[in-house]
């Protein structure tokens, strides 16, 4: 240790994991285990997890886990404590049991021993508060930063939202990653859009800037907004590219398809300027190759991620289509024609026959063929 008092990131996090050996359960384990967990429960960026665990994993004193996490639904990364981490927990806390912090409390200030402050609150209690601790202080009362979000120009979260759990579980995958950047490619109408917000909406501890690229009026819009969302969370800030140094940030850039040539060039610095923020952009497959700011290389490094998505997957397709009944040669014939697209599915559902002539390729005559098919039942 290298004054006393103070703790690296790595010894932090094992032992926060520490005080989580004995409460966590192979069904469900807590949210603290998570990546965000331990970065709001240790107090230091998403982006520093990743370096401190994979440090831990390779001495063998963390182990990594698929596994399901109170208060999501999907699956995701979680990081458990092994018996050597234990080992090594109990003999670090043997050392800072003698060791000196300065404990602030209500507007006071004392020195205390981190034994003091295991007789004040207990085992569990004074690990959490020493994994907090900057510099030899320990805060007994942390304040915790509000959150920044800005979802006005995002669109309706969908209801009901159905399928993409093989989405959902690779867009937390990207957060848990070291990468940059996240690229939805999807034809139009596949729910790119829907699903990024579904995503987000379950972003509890992160701040949020959703960007509707196609209602913006030019570059200088866009830099205005991020500009404003930087200066909310630092009123220092004095570039829109600051707002890509914002820790437990997602910045959603909606809408990506034909860009005039100096958005394109703006793209390619977002992600040279990229530091602490993560960036999810959707786009369309059929953007032009001259519009493409990223390339091959920057895939290939791992810097930029891609994710392909299709049409829904037939149950949740049925499901949408809101006739549970419904003839199964007619239901086969709807998903052939729509491609499992959720806004298809959900305009017929509704019998949206504008809806589908506008948002589709389909004939009159094919539009009229679907509304009658979906309301057969077997």
């Amino acid at each position: 240790m290298p004054d006393p008092g103070q703790l690296s990131v790595n010894e932090r996090v094992l032992l926060h994991l520490s005080r989580l050996a004995t409460d966590t359960s192979p069904q469900e384990h807590p949210a603290e285990a998570s990546q965000a967990g331990i970065a709001s429960s240790v107090g230091i960026s998403r982006t520093h997890v990743p370096r401190a665990v994979k440090s831990l994993i390779r001495e063998g004193l963390v182990e990594e886990l698929r596994a399901r996490v109170a208060g999501h639904e999907r699956r995701m990364s979680v990081y458990a404590i092994t018996s050597g981490g234990v080992r090594r927990a109990s003999e670090l806390w043997g050392r800072l049991s003698d060791t000196s912090f300065t404990l602030k409390t209500a507007g006071r200030a004392e020195e205390v021993t981190g034994r003091d402050i295991e007789e004040r609150v207990g085992r569990k209690r004074a690990l959490a508060l020493v994994a907090r601790s900057r510099d030899g202080v320990v805060e007994m009362e942390p304040a915790r930063r509000s959150t920044v979000r800005n979802l006005a120009s995002a669109p309706t979260p969908a209801s009901p939202f159905l399928g993409r759990k093989e989405e959902l579980e690779s867009m937390s995958a990207f957060l848990d990653s070291e990468s940059d950047l996240l690229v939805i490619l999807g034809n139009r109408g596949y729910g790119a859009s829907a699903l990024t917000r579904h995503f987000v909406d379950g972003l509890d501890h992160y701040n949020i800037l959703w960007v509707s690229l196609p209602s913006l009026e030019g570059l200088d819009a866009l830099k205005a907004l991020m500009l404003g969302f930087a200066e909310r969370y630092s009123p220092g800030a004095s570039d829109p590219f600051d707002a890509l140094g914002i820790a437990d940030t997602v910045m959603v850039f909606d809408g990506y398809h034909r860009v005039p040539e100096e958005m394109v060039e703006f793209f390619s610095n977002v992600i040279d300027r990229t530091e602490e923020a993560k960036v999810i952009l959707t786009a369309r497959e059929d953007t032009p190759a001259y519009n493409w700011f990223y390339h091959k290389r920057e895939v290939e490094s791992g810097r930029v991620r891609e994710l392909r998505i299709k049409g829904l997957d037939k149950e949740s397709a049925k499901a949408l289509l809101g006739n549970p009944g419904i003839e199964p040669d007619a239901f086969r014939r709807i998903y052939v024609m729509t491609r499992g697209s959720p806004t298809a599915l959900t305009m017929l559902r509704e019998g949206d026959f504008e809806g589908l002539k506008k948002a589709t390729v389909l004939t009159s005559e094919e539009i009229r063929y679907l509304l009658f098919l979906k309301d057969k039942t077997a």
